[in-house]
């Protein structure tokens, strides 16, 4: 191995090529440099739904201020402590939530228990309380795009919290209750999709978090957003933007192969090109079978009377 790794260093062997990135991949951090073009600070994780195989990331395990994504947990937190079976009324406050994103039904229903209990349920390291939740005051938690995208595939897994959230998630409404503009990120896309979206109050504070979590047909996706010098217009744009690019980088590994060279042969390939004897021909054979025993039958006397001539030439010799 020294010499090999000598030889490659000198020149004298090519070194490997790099393994080419997945097409999401490169969606991906196409679409992160992007926003960081537009003061952005955007971290992406993409994760099969099938399979639970993370297939793309970049500045996933950053930690972001979670907003309304923590409604998530929420819903997730009663589903859970009601076994799956909440009484209709708490079941349409749910859901009512995550439609809307409904600040005043989340702020009846906090309590600090909620992301520590949930982040041990579904494993996620680098989700917690932030410095500033407490007891009356939630959307301070810390959350990482791997984590809202794990969160999301072992939710989807979990019987009694699947069915009710991503119901509520897959009718996400346009707009939030307080007026704000939910079509963005994983909410703009068509076709099998589930989103829930986070965002800072305008004018709250410097630091401004555009967030979109949910699922397209073949993979749950998280894109969490900040910054203190976009605004929210060209984040929500950024975030839609990404979301379509995973979304295409999606059909382009699905897609069949167009070439003919990859693919098996076809059965009338393998079949014979001679075809089949007619019944004609299979009439035929026993008259074809006779004329030809006959000429040998006439070949053979001719011989044996040309060897019987020839022998008795011989002998009078």
């Amino acid at each position: 191995m020294v010499a090999l790794a000598l030889a490659v260093s000198a020149g004298l062997l090519a070194a490997p090529p790099a393994a080419a990135a997945n097409a999401e991949q490169q969606a991906v951090d196409s679409s992160v440099a992007s926003a960081s073009a537009d003061g952005i600070g955007q971290s992406v994780a993409v994760i099969d739904r099938e399979t639970g195989a993370r297939v793309a990331s970049s500045g996933g395990d950053e930690q972001y201020i979670s907003e309304s994504i923590v409604k998530l947990f929420t819903v997730a937190y009663y589903e859970v402590q009601a076994g799956g079976r909440p009484d209709e009324s708490m079941a349409q406050t749910l859901r009512t939530m995550i439609v809307h994103s409904d600040d005043r039904i989340e702020s009846s229903l906090w309590n600090i228990d909620i992301v520590p209990s949930m982040a041990a349920r579904y494993g996620l390291k680098h989700t917690r309380n932030g410095p500033k939740t407490g007891p009356h005051d939630w959307g301070w938690e810390l959350i990482t795009a791997d984590d809202e995208a794990e969160f999301l595939y072992k939710m989807s897994n979990d019987p009694e919290v699947a069915p009710l959230l991503m119901d509520a998630m897959a009718t996400v409404a346009p707009s939030g209750s307080d007026g704000f503009d939910q079509y963005f990120g994983m909410n703009a896309l068509t076709g099998d999709h589930g989103s829930k979206q986070g965002w800072t109050d305008v004018g709250s504070a410097d630091r401004v978090q555009i967030h979109s979590v949910g699922w397209t047909d073949r993979y749950f996706v998280a894109i969490l957003q900040t910054s203190t010098g976009s605004d929210y217009d060209t984040m929500r744009a950024d975030s839609t933007d990404t979301a379509r690019a995973v979304l295409a980088a999606e059909g382009a590994e699905s897609a069949p192969l167009t070439t003919t060279a990859a693919r098996p042969p076809s059965p009338t390939t393998l079949a014979p090109t001679t075809p089949a004897p007619t019944v004609t021909d299979v009439q035929s054979r026993p008259q074809a079978d006779a004329q030809l025993a006959a000429m040998l039958d006439q070949l053979r006397r001719e011989i044996g009377a040309f060897v019987k001539g020839l022998t008795g030439l011989m002998t009078e010799w």
